[in-house]
């Protein structure tokens, strides 16, 4: 019953003999690779790893860091200015 099921399935896919090329089928096989230099290279260590990690913590020095305040200490005067230099070129006339 199931193989009745599963030819139904297959009504519309091509005969199997045409679906390979006959250069596929005259080439040599493939040469299989062993996997367990593969699978044993997943845990290897990476030059990648190491970088993440010196970036990691370069990250950690900086989110410790105090920046201190650039010249003046008047932070709201600063800002008052910079926002009307920002008004300033909104209105400004570009050609």
């Amino acid at each position: 019953m199931l193989a009745i099921g599963l030819a139904a399935c297959a009504a519309d896919l091509p005969p199997a003999e045409g679906s390979v090329s006959r250069a596929a089928l005259d080439a040599p096989p493939p040469r299989l690779a062993p996997l367990d230099p593969l699978l044993g290279a997943l845990d290897a260590p990476v030059r990648a790893q190491a970088a993440g990690a010196s970036l990691d913590r370069q990250g950690d020095v900086l989110r410790g860091a105090r920046i201190g305040v650039p010249g003046d200490a008047d932070l709201d005067a600063r800002g008052a200015a910079l926002r009307r230099r920002a008004d300033a070129l909104r209105r400004a006339e570009v050609e």
